[in-house]
Parts: structure tokens; sequence; C-alpha cells
């Protein structure tokens, strides 16, 4: 729909979706009303169910789909239909078919030969179309296969008959419509009426319009044929069936792109029924392709079907549609695919004339292959005469054939057949390369570049007594890439059209960083850098505010001491301007610019599915080149400066002899590699092959990771073109057996070397002669820009206007990434030729070195902590309050102050100091922690982790679990100031922090303020639990060693004993002291009253016990 030519797809698509809502609402109203019939079962009700909620969902999602197709999203819109009728294809499908399938046997002397089974939905009749089955009615080409197992498999493919079969099944009182999709002009056989006999069907019909024709298959070409020998080619031959006749082609032995040209005639070929009904639907042609074998049957390679275009006789043998032209049909072995056909097929009607009044064919017979009739010209591509140059560099990498190793090898090429051969190489152990680099051949190829016929590469070995065996075979499917088409030679000016415009100002803070400019390397591009002054004054300034004065907060700048290579990686890894995702060879084609590499194959074709991997036929490579063109060349080509005819198109191209190379290989990371331990991890280490070198790194193995960062390099010297594949593997060490190889990637060094693209060595943006951006290359720039410009046939370098260099054929290349199906290897090669000036020494890369440090961390006080306990006596609320402190990833090193107790306002007094010495990485801001994952691990893991101080404040219970009230996590590298007061902190210090000025303590070393603890409530919001006065304070290992501190408030530099109140007790470990604080100050007052009032009480007691004693004294005059 998006590719034909027919204009607004968008709006076919949202007419399509509204037919299928409607359709599917149609069908909803029908079986609403069916849906309580009597006849049906559980089965059906249910199935049908289900099928009405299927169709209503799918009606409402193309309702709401119709109104988003527009033609930017019509591709994944038309996906998302397609879903559609995969789903309704489904529900069509019954699953429990109530008439069953029709067999077709074929039978001899009583025997069941072949069959074919015809399903009964593809023949039911409906009186309405669309209910019909796809086949009711119609003649159709059926195919018999063998019974039983036979049938399976490539036994099976082969067609045992075919059939021209009419079928309808319909009900009986339908009988009458059974003729009524036959070819007209029959008339019907019937039997006599009797008792027992119905008149229909008729026994026999009787056709009395025939029409005789005549077929003509133009059997071109064919390619990317089956092997079907252990050669791993083929003796390919076809057979063309139709109706009842069939013929072959001839035999084209050891080849999987036979060029047959060979024209099939089939004569008088009687068709029945109307000339329209030919015309329109003519019969199908049957194709197979067979490979002939000296000894038994034919093998079975593949089959197509086409149909011929019909010319009837009233018509003129004249285009558009006469003569046919040559296309290709996809030939399917099984269900895969198994090459193409390159034929045309015409069915011409034989008239009242006879054979006179068809058109002739043209051309005499073929004397040299026998009497064989080639393709007419005017179906035969149009000729012309091309010059084929084949460049022969060598071969790679050639295994043994028939045990004996491959000593000699020569290379013959073939096109259209005509031919070269490669010289013969001596001895392939000592060179592998040939002597003689080009060489070339004439021949005639069509016109039109699609069909062109392949050409085959071939690899033999020259043995004892002339005798020479195939070693293995490629075969070039396409030749399109490389014809040579001569180049737009336009004058090159200095204007803008075509600038690249490199902006030299880092966008990272990070200073020196090399960046990778990519051009195409067949283009004349100018490349302008634009320098702009560094800005000298480039602080960044924040301001806290408060009172009149501001404090400002200077951002530092980072060090230039503190960087190194790594600094330049995560830069890089960041802007994504120097690493690249894929290895180079994906980025660059392989390096092919002008060496390509053929894999040679050899041995048959496995029948598994037909899906051998082609990896398992692979033995051996050719690596060379060729290019195609018109001859004659034109004279401004042949007769350009420093023209080499010996050479022909391949000017320029480097010698191929032996060359000894330093090869230095270094080694980053790995990512994402598949575990190899039971525990899920893996215990990795490099291996570095190439060719006689093998290094393996075992000793240094890094335990328990599967993103291990090596950080090395290993310099080795080779010699191409025999040790030019370099095989990096990941091996797991193991304690006990042999080390599992959990990934390998292999880089072909050769390609990269000789390659335009200058492969051999990363160039930096910048020229440096130390540090950590050293200039790797043994050239300086300005040499590379001049052997650039040299070999790219440009006088220069020439300098423009603004700053503007003219380069051309330049590609700037930074670190690679080798991706393996079990990982990620970031790796890079540079290579440096022996013969010139020694390079500096390899950069380091080696992982870097944790800084050992120091946190003291001072809590001072805590202030309005929640209340947690109520008093056993006075029901008051109170806590008893200590802080918990930690580094993340030392969980099992957390540290405690003393208890607090008795809190009564959420105040707490510690003056308690904890110590966590930790290993820090100050480049990547990350805390490193070694320890063994069990006590059964034979060595510590290395974790990295972010550098995070928690606190928390609990409440201590001695008969229960402490209780949990608040904590604060602060990243060391990036945490709000703390406050000046208890008053001024606020939970905005934990929400808010991008409004927050923030520091760090790497920075500022030291820190004191108050922070919250935050929990959240019952309706999961923070608040505020409590607040908490700490000091942090930051010592390298030397600075610690120097000024030691202890903990808590011991020796050396203690600290005070804090000034805690009175009422900070445990009551059943101080008794008396409970008591006072419970009767002397709760209950003082109350206790003076009670004894004022016992001491009245007394008195009025005493009074009224001795008054009536004084009495009577006084009375009786005592």
């Amino acid at each position: 729909m998006i590719k034909t030519e027919k204009p607004h797809p968008e709006r076919r698509l949202r007419g399509v979706l509204e037919e299928l809502s409607s359709g599917c609402l149609r069908f909803l109203s029908l079986a609403d009303k069916d849906q309580h019939h009597s006849s049906r079962t559980r089965l059906d009700r249910e199935r049908l169910k289900s099928c009405m909620r299927e169709l209503e969902n799918m009606a409402q999602q193309a309702t709401t789909l119709r109104s988003q197709v527009k033609r930017n999203t019509m591709k994944d819109k038309l996906k998302l239909v397609q879903n559609f009728l995969q789903k309704l294809r489904f529900l069509a499908d019954e699953p429990q078919h109530t008439i069953p399938d029709v067999f077709i046997w074929m039978m001899s002397n009583n025997k069941r030969i072949a069959y074919a089974r015809v399903p009964s939905k593809d023949i039911l009749y409906s009186i309405v179309d669309e209910e019909m089955g796809k086949d009711c009615a119609k003649v159709k080409t059926v195919f018999l296969k063998l019974p039983g197992k036979r049938g399976f498999g490539p036994a099976g493919w082969t067609v045992q008959a075919k059939m021209e079969i009419y079928l309808w099944l319909g009900l009986n009182k339908q009988r009458r419509d059974f003729l009524s999709g036959l070819p007209c002009g029959f008339e019907e056989k019937k039997t006599p009426r009797g008792q027992n006999l119905p008149s229909y069907p008729p026994i026999s019909l009787l056709y009395t319009k025939k029409q005789v024709f005549q077929l003509r298959a133009h059997m071109y070409q064919a390619r990317s044929l089956f092997a079907a020998d252990s050669s791993g080619l083929s003796d390919p031959f076809a057979r063309v069936f139709f109706i009842s006749q069939s013929q072959c082609t001839e035999v084209l032995n050891e080849t999987l792109c036979p060029t047959w040209d060979q024209l099939l005639v089939f004569d008088n070929v009687e068709l029945y029924g109307e000339a329209h009904e030919m015309r329109d639907d003519p019969p199908i042609i049957v194709i197979e392709i067979y490979d002939q074998d000296t000894m038994g049957k034919a093998d079975f390679m593949g089959r197509t079907f086409a149909k011929p275009v019909v010319k009837m006789s009233d018509e003129q043998y004249c285009p558009p549609r006469f003569p046919p032209q040559l296309e290709y049909y996809q030939i399917y072995r099984g269900n895969a695919t198994a090459g193409d056909l390159l034929a045309a097929f015409e069915l011409l009607q034989i008239g009242p004339g006879g054979k006179s009044d068809l058109p002739p064919i043209d051309g005499p017979t073929d004397m040299d292959r026998g009497p064989i009739l080639p393709v007419p010209l005017g179906i035969r591509p149009v000729l012309s005469r091309y010059r084929v140059e084949i460049l022969f560099w060598g071969l790679r990498d050639l295994k043994r054939v028939n045990l004996a190793q491959v000593d000699r090898p020569r290379v013959d090429i073939e096109c259209a057949g005509k031919g070269v051969q490669s010289a013969l190489i001596q001895n392939y152990k000592k060179n592998p390369n040939f002597s003689t680099l080009v060489k070339w051949f004439e021949v005639d190829l069509p016109e039109n570049e699609l069909l062109h016929p392949p050409l085959n590469i071939r690899v033999v070995d020259c043995r004892a007594f002339g005798r020479y065996t195939l070693v293995g075979s490629h075969t070039v499917s396409s030749l399109r890439r490389f014809i040579y088409r001569p180049p737009d030679r336009k004058a090159q000016q200095w204007n803008m059209a075509g600038e690249i415009v490199v902006n030299m100002e880092p966008e990272v803070p990070i200073k020196k960083m090399d960046t990778m400019v990519k051009l195409e390397a067949n283009s004349d591009a100018v490349v302008k850098v634009d320098v702009t002054e560094e800005e000298k004054e480039k602080k960044k300034k924040k301001k806290k505010g408060g009172g009149g004065g501001g404090e400002e907060v200077e951002e530092e700048e980072p060090d230039e001491s503190m960087l190194d290579w790594w600094s330049k990686y995560f830069a890089s890894i960041e802007t994504m301007k120097e690493v690249f995702h894929k290895e180079l060879e994906a980025e660059f084609d392989n390096f092919e610019d002008w060496l390509h590499t053929f894999n040679l194959l050899r041995g048959k074709i496995g029948d598994n599915d037909d899906n051998a991997t082609e990896e398992e036929r692979i033995v051996g490579r050719f690596k060379g080149s060729m290019c195609v063109y018109k001859v004659p060349l034109p004279d401004d080509i042949t007769k350009e400066a420093g023209y080499d005819p010996t050479f022909g198109m391949f000017q320029g191209i480097p010698s191929n002899d032996p060359i000894n190379v330093l090869v230095r290989v270094y080694v980053v990371r790995a990512t994402d590699l598949h575990p190899a331990d039971i525990n899920g991890k893996a215990d990795p280490y490099i291996a570095i092959k190439l060719g006689k070198t093998d290094i393996k790194d075992k000793e240094n193995y890094i335990s328990k990771q599967l993103n291990p960062v090596f950080g090395k390099s290993f310099d080795i010297e080779a010699t191409f073109p025999m040790e030019s594949m370099l095989t990096v593997s990941v091996y797991d060490w193991d304690l006990v057996g042999t080390d599992d190889l959990i990934g390998e990637t292999k880089i072909d060094l050769e390609n990269r070397y000789y390659s335009k693209h200058r492969a051999t060595c990363g160039v930096a943006q910048t020229y440096s002669i130390h540090g950590y951006n050293t200039w790797r290359d043994p050239m300086k720039p300005s040499q590379i820009l001049s052997k650039l410009c040299k070999e790219g046939k440009v006088d220069g370098p020439h300098f423009g206007p603004g700053g503007r260099v003219k380069v051309a054929n330049r590609v700037f290349t930074g670190p690679t990434e080798i991706e393996d199906e079990n990982g990620r290897l970031e790796m890079w090669v540079d290579m440096f030729p022996m013969d010139m000036p020694a390079p500096g020494p390899a950069i380091d890369i080696s992982p870097r070195k944790p800084k050992k440090y120091e946190l003291r961390v001072i809590v001072w006080n805590t202030d309005e902590v929640i209340l947690e306990d109520d008093d056993y006596f006075t029901g008051e609320k109170s806590s008893d309050i200590f802080v918990r402190g930690w580094l993340k990833g030392q969980q099992e090193d957390k540290q405690d102050t003393d208890v607090h107790y008795h809190s009564l306002t959420g105040e707490g007094n510690f003056n308690w100091r904890y110590i966590f010495p930790f290993d820090y990485l100050m480049a990547e801001e990350k805390i490193v922690i070694s320890k063994k994952e069990s006590m059964f691990s034979w060595d510590e893991t290395e974790y990295k982790i972010p550098a995070r101080l928690t606190l928390q404040v609990w409440d201590a219970d001695h008969f229960s679990a402490d209780d949990f009230l608040g904590a604060i996590e602060l990243d060391l590298n990036r945490f709000p100031r703390g406050a000046k007061t208890s008053k001024l902190c606020s939970l905005e210090m934990v929400t808010n922090e991008a409004e927050l000025p923030m520091i760090s303590i790497f920075k500022q070393k030291r820190v004191k303020g108050w922070w919250p603890f935050v929990a959240r409530d019952e309706n999961d919001e923070l608040e505020v639990t409590g607040k908490v006065e700490a000091e942090l304070h930051l010592l390298t290992a030397e600075e610690a060693e120097k000024s030691p501190a202890g903990l808590a408030r011991n020796e050396p530099d203690p600290l005070e004993k804090p000034n805690r109140p009175d009422t900070s007790f445990i009551w059943f470990l101080n008794p008396l002291k409970s008591i006072k604080y419970l009767i002397c100050t709760r209950y003082k007052w109350l206790i003076i009253k009670i004894v004022l009032a016992l001491l009245l009480l007394i008195m009025v007691a005493l009074f009224l016990y001795s008054m009536p004693g004084y009495m009577v004294k006084k009375l009786l005059g005592a």
C-alpha cells in the first residue's frame, strides 16, 4: 500500500479500517440473533461469545485507529492492521471441524502411491460470495505427495503427480449450481433417469470448444542455487511442467549460478474453455531445479511457479506486452528460499493459419551445444562489452582438503563463460599473497545491471601429477557495487557549500578532549575549524539568601593535575563524541573501501530445515577486489599523470609484500558479560592471540564481575599477512578444571592497516607531547595531513580564509567497541610499521586506584525529636534518644551513640564521634568496597557505590525492639549546607534541594550545621521527626595518621561529656534518683501541704484529747 504508485495511501487505509469496523458490527448484529439457536452445542455458544467479544474490541480499536492514521504514521498503523488480519484468520478457523476433508489418492496395482488433502472449508459452497470457500467451483492445480513419513523432509518435496481438478461441496438442494464455475463450452453427458439414479451429476463433460497453444519458456539464468554436492557446488538443470507436458534444460556442471540461455518450446498444447478465460487466467507453469548426479537419480534443489503471458490469435505481437521481459522468480526448497530464476514465459494461440502465424523464433540453433535454441534477441538482454579487472591480494585461513594441507593454491574467476586465473602461490605457509596483483578479462554483459550474471570465485590447490583439487568457492551474486562510474569532475571552489564546522570549544568541563570528525572517504570536504577564545573568567557564583550580606560560593574548576585518561574517557561517554557503539568494521563497512574479503564455501548445505549456518561451510577467505567497466575507458582517465596500465583501475595500491608491524592492543572494559558461574557471576580475564603470540592475563582475573574494568595494554610484534587475525577472548577463571570461554571477537588487522580510512592509530583533536592526552602516532599532524593530501591527489594541504582547511579522503577514528553475543568489549588497536620511527610508550589506561580517606562525624545534639514513650507513673511523653550512622555499603560497620534517656522535649546531648575509614575514587565519585560474598568465597569481590552518609534517630527500648523515628541520607558529593540554628532547619532541606546551595565534603573538608530527620507518616508524606547538629570532617589517610582521634569520647582528642539534665537516667538502675524525681520534684508542694495538714490535724487532735482533762482540772481547782 505504501510502495504502490497510487496516491494517498493513508486514505485507502482509513477506508479499510472503516470497512473492518462496519463488518465487525454487522457480524455482531447477525450473531446476536443466532446466539440461542437450539442446534448449537455448548462449545458453539462459548466460541460464538468469544468471537463476539473479540470482534467488538476489534471494531472499537479500528474506529480509534482510523482517526490516528496520518501520512507520517502509515507504517506503524499498517503493522497494527496486519495484526487484525492475523487475528481474523485465527478466529475464522474452526476448532472442531464437522465436515471431513477431501482426500485424493493415486492408485497403482491397488497400492496407494500418492495423495492430496483438500480442506473441506476451502471448497464449501454458499450463495453469499463472502462465505464461499476460496477454491470452491474453481479449476485448481493440485500436487500429490508421498503418504506417511516419506512425505516429510527432502524426499517428500518432489511432486509425485500434478492434477487439474474442479471441486464443489454444498447442500443437496444447491446441486444445480455445482457446474457454475467450470470453463464455458462444454456439453453434459448424463445417465438415463431411472428409479434409483438421479440426473445429477453428469458422468462426463464433453468440451466442444478447445484452444491450441504453443508455450515458449525462455530459460535464461538462475543464481544462488542450493549447494547439493560435497564440493559446495551443483550440476543444475531445470525441468518445466505445463499441463501434461514437460521438458528439461541442459545440465551445466559445477556451478550455483547457471546461465542456460535456452528456449523450450511446447507445441500443440490443448486448453479447454472460452478464449477470454484462457487469456485472463492461464494455467500455471511449474519449474523444478534438479542436481544431476553421475550415480543415482537427480536430487531435488527447489521449485517455483509462473504464469505465462497469453497472446490470442487475433492480437498483435507488439509492445507493451510482447515480447515478454525477463523476470526473477523466487525458488523455494521446502519453506526456505533456494535461489532465483531469471526467465520469461509466453503462451501463443495457434490460429486457423497454423504455426506460420506465430512470431518466428529468431536466431539459429546453437550448434556448439547441439540442437538447443537460445533465448531470442528481443527477450535476451542487450549486451555490451565490459572489462572485469580482478585484484588478487591473497588467501587466508585455508582449511585442509582431504586431510592434506593446502600448499599451492590458485584462484579461478568466471563470469558469463569467460574468466581469468591468478598466479600460483608457490608456498602458502611462507607467503599467502599473490605475486601478480591485477589481471583482467573482457566479457559481454547486459546493459541492465539487475540482469548481470553472478561472478564465481573458485580456489583450487595444485597437487602432484597435475591434479587440481577444489578448496572452496564463492559467488558474487551482484556486481553492482564493483561497477566503476566516472566521477563528476567539477571545479572545487572555496565556497560555503558542503562545509563542516567543527567547534573546538569543549562541551564538558574536561579540557583536552578528543573530538572525532567523520567524513566520507571519497568526498572532497572542507573542514572549517571555528576556534572561539576561551573566557578567562568562567566562575559560576551562587548567592545564599539571608540578612544584608550574602555568602558567595565559588564552584571550583577541575584541576588539570587531577585529570587522567579516564577523565577523557568518561567525558567521551557523556558527549558520545569518541566512543563508537558498534565495532569499527560495522561503522566503516568492514574497511572494505578497496580491499574486500570473500568467504570461501565448501560442502553440501544441510537438510535440517535448510538452516545450516554458513559458518560451518567456510573453508577460508579470498582477499581481493574487482572493478567492472565498459570498454574503452575515457581518455582523461588513461592519460592521467602516473597512470600505470599494469594496475588498471587499481592505481596507487600498496605493495602486498610481508611487513613487520607493532600492534598495540588497549582493552578498556567489558560490559554485560554472560554469567559463567553458578552464583550468576564470572571471574573474567583477557586472552589475546595474534599469530604465534598467545597472551593470557590469567593472574590478573577480576573476581565476580560481569562488568569488569581491565585497563590493560599489550604490545605484540606481528608480520602481515601471515599474522593478521587478532583474536581477543574473555575467559572465566576457575579454581578447579579448565577455564570457560565467555566470548571472543576477531579483528582483521590487515584490512584496517591498508584501509584509506587510516584505522591504524586514532587522531586526537589536540597535539600534546606529555600528559594523559599524549599524541600516540609517530607521525606528526602536519605529516599525516600532507600524506593524506598526496594520496587523495590534492595539492596541499591548502589553508583557506577564516581558518578553513581543505582536505580529501580523510576520516578521524577513535576507540572502538566490539560487540559479542555474550557481552561487549570496549577496546581499540593501534598499529605502527616497524620501519617507521618508534612510537612513544603506551598510554597508561590502568584502572584508577582508590585513595584512602577517613570521615569523622561528631553528633553534638538533637532537637525536636518526636516523643514516642509514655511514662509508667506520670503518663508524660518522652523518648530515650540515640543516633545511628554508617556509610552506604558498610551497614555491618554501623556506629551508635550512647542513649540520652528520658528526653521530655526531644532534645538530646551526645558529643559523640564516629570514624569511618573508606577507599574513594575521586574521578568516579564512588566508594570502593572489597569483601567476600560468603564464607565459601575464594576471593574478595570489589563493589563501587556512591558516597553517602546515613544518620538515623531511634528510641531505645529495653524490653522490646528499638523504635525507628527518622533518618537523613547525605550524598557526600552534593548535599545541602547545614542550617546555623535548629529553628532554621526545615523539611525544605530535603524536598527542595535544587534551590539550596549544595556543597561537597571532598571540597569543603569540614562542615557543621543542623539537618532534619524525616520519615513518612500515615499518608505516605514526608514529615520532620527531629533535627540533628553534626559536624563532618574529611581527612586523607596521611592526615588522619598525623592527627588521630578516638571513637566516641575516647582518647586521643577526647570530647567533653554532654551536659544532660538531671532527668536523664534509667529508673530501674537509679531507684533513689527515681524517688527523688517522682516525689521531690513533681509532688513537692503536695507533700508540704499534706505535712502541714497532718500537723494541723495532730494539733487539733491533741487539743481535743487534752482539752477535757485540762477543763476538769480547772473546774476542780487542781
